[in-house]
């Protein structure tokens, strides 16, 4: 999740921030009521690192705890915060398992164009797909957001979404 300071704004009642947290709940109801196996984590992309708040779970209350102490600061890192992310998908119980990372990113993505191409050329060696949930600087993300995807789904179609 982005929990940087962008998501104060209120452009999204009551803020980026409360509306993030109801979009995480209802991710969470959709993926473990959609399979028995699924599991969830949450993590943040901003502050003084990208930080795992709880790990694969299927208990909603350990994704509230962890969006519960988590706290808005800094400026978030796209492609730090996926590259963490993708490291704590490989400690899966179920190795069988697809590995999906959700990014939501409510702030300007600060990584070059070129450093997200990277990035999904390495999610797409190791099989991780992708979904970007982008609020509040459409216009500004879409085209760094867009090659992401690109890549990531290139010669696929349906890995990753915008």
């Amino acid at each position: 999740i982005d929990n940087s300071e962008w998501m104060r704004n209120g452009d999204y009642p009551p803020t980026r921030w409360d509306a993030q947290a109801d979009a995480v709940n209802i991710l969470f109801d959709a993926k473990t009521n959609s399979h028995p196996e699924n599991m969830v984590g949450i993590m943040t992309m901003a502050g003084k690192s990208p930080e795992v708040l709880a790990t694969l779970t299927q208990d909603i209350g350990k994704i509230f705890a962890g969006q519960h102490a988590s706290k808005l600061a800094g400026s978030a890192s796209l492609a730090t915060g996926i590259n963490v992310a993708q490291l704590a998908l490989k400690h899966r119980q179920n190795k069988n398992q697809r590995q999906r990372v959700i990014a939501f990113v409510g702030s300007p993505v600060a990584d070059s164009e070129e450093s997200l191409i990277q990035l999904g050329k390495k999610l797409k060696k190791n099989n991780v797909a992708v979904d970007i949930v982008s609020f509040g600087e459409d216009a500004q993300n879409e085209q760094k957001l867009a090659k992401l995807v690109e890549t990531v789904n290139s010669s696929e179609i349906g890995r990753a979404h915008v």
